[in-house]
């Protein structure tokens, strides 16, 4: 009998035992699981302050080129002389590279079509315009006496003898024969007053375009600063 309740004893320990062993096995699953989750609740919590943070940082900086581009008449009204000149072109070059750096973040993003297409149209008219002081050049390269369409075309008073005419036929008949252009309403002498504005106007306008495209380079550079925060906005 003593055996028995022994026996039964002895079992009713290894019962308590198992269930104690099971309530801490328990306890510790739950505390474990509850410390996973703090974790994993802290680095979600830090992930989205962190973006949070950069999100409100970034929204900054473009505010920054913002509320500059709207403070304009403010500033405007402040200026005089070529001061105020400086700010009426700077505002209008900063509106276009806002534009562009807008153009350029959607195109990264959404690649849309018509994004590319205004893109293009921007830079397009920016290589144009650097190209035209070489437009200048083209008269003299094309139409002087050593250019290259010297053999295809000759002015009123040409005075080459094979091409005078003879018997019935006129001086624009024998280059007609001959496959030559003839200007018959231009003289050479009209070309080289042609000419000469041509080299004024190629070397007023090439110190020009040099300029602008310096003007616009400084204006990059100070809307970068001024996005980047590293520019004082006054």
């Amino acid at each position: 009998m003593k055996y028995k309740q022994d026996g039964s004893l002895n079992i009713c320990c290894n019962r308590l035992l198992a269930k104690h062993e099971l309530i801490n096995n328990s306890y510790r699953t739950h505390e474990s699981q509850k410390y996973a989750n703090y974790g994993m609740n802290k680095n979600i919590k830090s992930e989205a302050e962190k973006k949070s943070i950069y999100s409100y940082i970034r929204g900054y900086r473009l505010n920054k080129i913002d509320y500059y581009i709207k403070d304009y008449k403010i500033r405007y009204s402040k200026k005089k002389g070529i001061a105020k000149l400086d700010c009426y072109y700077e505002n209008k070059v900063l509106k276009k590279i806002n534009d562009i750096s807008e153009i350029t973040y959607n195109m990264k993003n959404k690649k849309k079509y018509y994004n590319k297409k205004i893109f293009n149209k921007y830079f397009m008219s920016l290589i144009l315009f650097g190209l035209l002081p070489f437009l200048g050049i083209t008269i003299p390269l094309l139409f002087h006496k050593d250019g290259l369409l010297k053999y295809i075309f000759c002015f009123s008073d040409c005075k080459i003898s094979e091409h005078k005419p003879y018997a019935n036929k006129s001086m624009a008949d024998v280059h007609e024969e001959k496959g030559i252009f003839f200007l018959s309403s231009i003289t050479l002498e009209d070309f080289n007053i042609v000419d000469i504005f041509n080299m004024v106007f190629l070397w007023l306008l090439f110190p020009i375009v040099l300029l602008v495209l310096f003007y616009i380079l400084l204006k990059i550079i100070k809307y970068a600063r001024i996005k980047s925060g590293k520019c004082k906005i006054v």
